[in-house]
């Protein structure tokens, strides 16, 4: 016999307090009610800007990807061009400027891949993947402070293992569809 549970709903919010707000992330704390009518305290929600995540592939259809340090895994690794969407930024014009700012590439067409939950336990921010192909090599790489990026082109074949970030990984994935 299939045991019955109480159905899935959202939590009421009774509280909530901003831990932490600055240019990069928001932190806040909420107090929340369930269905069962118990308390959750505290409760931590990020609220970073939305993220883009693109594999670019050249015109000779190899991968361009960045190897950068990651300090919260404390590791130096391959990525896919990254980073926040800005204010005022559509996901797609993020997509254009990451690729141009981090690799000094400009891509011949850019494919909307979909976008994904960076992580809905405790986030409120959407990763958006791209395929940008055709990609050219336009100009010198445009850094933000604090970045230091190393561009490498390879194969695209096998790339996935040498992605250790999981919406890294899943980018290249829904890209294979339109390699």
């Amino acid at each position: 016999m299939a045991e019955e549970s109480a159905s899935a709903t959202p939590w009421r919010v009774v509280d909530t307090e901003i831990v932490v707000a600055d240019r990069w992330i928001r932190l806040r704390a909420d107090t929340c009610v369930d269905a069962a009518g118990r308390t959750i305290t505290p409760y931590y929600v990020l609220e970073p800007s939305d993220w883009i995540s693109v594999l670019a592939v050249n015109t000779d259809g190899d991968a361009v990807v960045v190897e950068e340090y990651r300090h919260g895994a404390g590791a130096v690794a391959l990525g896919t061009i990254g980073g926040a969407v800005e204010s005022g930024e559509s996901a797609a014009e993020a997509a254009i400027r990451e690729l141009r700012e981090e690799t000094g590439y400009r891509a011949g067409e850019l494919i909307d891949l979909g976008a994904t939950w960076a992580n809905f336990g405790n986030h409120t921010n959407r990763v958006h993947h791209f395929l940008a192909r055709d990609c050219t090599r336009a100009r010198e790489q445009s850094l933000d402070a604090g970045e230091l990026i190393t561009v490498r082109v390879l194969p695209i074949e096998g790339l996935s293992e040498q992605l250790p970030q999981s919406f890294h990984q899943l980018t290249w994935y829904k890209a294979l569809a339109h390699l």
